[in-house]
């Protein structure tokens, strides 16, 4: 077989094959072989079919099944002579057979991207001091003390951290709300025993009208008072969207959080052995979440390390699909955070545009990882992907043989296998690096009074 391949940019070839008579000869005659073995026809017992009848009833799909064992076989060639990785067929411009029964094969083919690897051992990263101390695990502990908080209610006005249960009703341009708002009015034009949770000083307030928890501040039971809430512009309810609703309030009972002692019956209430323990406990989780934003900073500057040394070019049609695959989870994660569809499009442009770059990152990043994983003879194993198959099957609480075959059927087992690669890469790469430990930033006093 003559290979001849043409690199073009783009991280494209243009591969051309001659295949001699005699390989395609051998070729036809397995494939014919095969279909007489298998194929049904009238007045013939199977597998007694001759040959001609055979390429004669088969013809079209012996013809197709032979070009694309030829083609194929042409592409492995390449990949041995040439070094050429083909990630897909972009055009083919030929394929023909000859008078002499030889085959012509001529593709533009995409091509992996040839990376020249740059030092990738011993990568230096700089990760910030993360000490846990006494007074975080005192105030995590203190937060979920409040939480265990018991409301009893109290003879006195209501103040920061209190509750209040209250009777309101709003009225607008001097007509009572419920009527303007009919099926839309709910809990915003009228409510009976409506709990307010007063934030901390300093906290944010959780209620749907604009100023509630700061006015019952300072209201005792049986209190009432008068007050004026403007809604924001963008409101969803349209009738009080940039409107001012005017409320009489009433409170008939203010409560305040009647917190636990920090002590061994407190720690057990909540699981733990002993106060101790659930100090233990929370330096675990302390210790946890800080190895795991360790970890991201020295992946993150080890990744932007790789991706700053190496340059070369990128498939376009495989940084298309990521395009697409960025755009899908960035709209996904812009609805979950309550943008509308009128503020995707508007941000459309922007969108596009950061989906792109990150898209860009991703495969460069893969195709580099990939490169030093064949360097390195980093591999996945059959129990590794056992492993992770069981993992995976856990997590969703099904049992691993449906997993296993769920993976098969989408043809998902490459994609599993690749993201053991990665991550064994990643690890290696850690593994290797120079950390070196640095104070955090000082922080200046004056930049929160600016």
């Amino acid at each position: 077989m003559k290979i001849s391949v043409e690199r073009l940019p783009e991280c494209k070839a243009r591969l051309s094959a001659e295949i001699p008579a005699e390989t395609v000869q051998n070729a036809r005659k397995e494939i014919v072989k095969a279909y007489t073995q298998q194929a049904k026809v009238p007045g013939f017992r199977p597998g007694k079919i001759p040959a001609s009848v055979i390429e004669k009833r088969y013809a079209t799909p012996i013809e197709d099944e032979l070009k694309d064992r030829l083609a194929r076989s042409a592409y492995q060639e390449a990949r041995t002579q040439e070094d050429l990785a083909i990630l897909g067929i972009a055009q083919v411009e030929r394929e023909q057979f000859e008078g002499d029964g030889s085959y012509l094969l001529a593709v533009e083919v995409v091509t992996e991207p040839e990376v020249e690897i740059a030092d990738y051992k011993e990568i230096p990263v700089e990760v910030q001091k993360m000490d846990i101390t006494d007074d975080m695990i005192d105030g995590y502990i203190d937060n979920m003390r409040k939480q265990q908080a018991v409301p009893t209610d109290v003879d006195r006005a209501a103040g920061p951290g209190d509750l209040v249960i209250v009777s309101y009703t709003g009225t607008l341009d001097g007509e009572s709300l419920e009527d303007k708002l009919e099926e839309q009015a709910g809990p915003l034009a009228k409510g009976e025993g409506h709990w307010v949770d007063v934030p901390e000083e300093g906290g944010e307030s959780r209620e749907f009208i604009p100023g509630l928890s700061e006015q019952v501040i300072g209201m005792s039971a049986g209190d009432t008072k008068t007050f004026d809430s403007t809604y924001a512009e963008d409101f969803p309810v349209e009738a009080v969207a940039g409107k001012t609703v005017s409320y009489e309030v009433s409170a008939t009972q203010v409560k305040e959080r009647e917190l636990p002692e920090i002590n061994d019956d407190f720690a057990k209430a909540i699981g733990a052995e002993s106060l101790d323990a659930l100090k233990e406990n929370v330096r675990g989780q302390f210790q946890q979440q800080q190895e795991q934003v360790r970890t991201q900073m020295i992946d993150n500057q080890i990744l932007s390390h790789l991706n700053d040394e190496m340059t070369f070019d990128l498939p376009e049609h495989i940084v298309f699909n990521e395009t697409q695959r960025q755009v899908n989870q960035m709209v996904s994660r812009g609805y979950e955070q309550g943008m509308s569809e009128n503020d995707i499009e508007q941000n459309q442009e922007d969108l596009l545009k950061n989906a792109e770059t990150q898209a860009k990152n991703n495969v460069k990043t893969m195709f580099i990882l990939d490169e030093i994983a064949e360097k390195e003879g980093i591999n996945v194993s059959e129990e590794e992907m056992s492993q992770r198959i069981m993992m995976m099957a856990m997590q969703q609480q099904r049992p691993p043989k449906k997993v296993a075959r769920e993976l098969r059927d989408r043809n998902a087992y490459g994609e599993v296998r690749q993201d053991i690669l990665i991550s064994k890469t990643i690890q290696f790469l850690r593994d290797s690096a120079v950390v070196t430990e640095v104070d955090p930033p000082e922080v200046d006093p004056t930049e929160d009074d600016a």
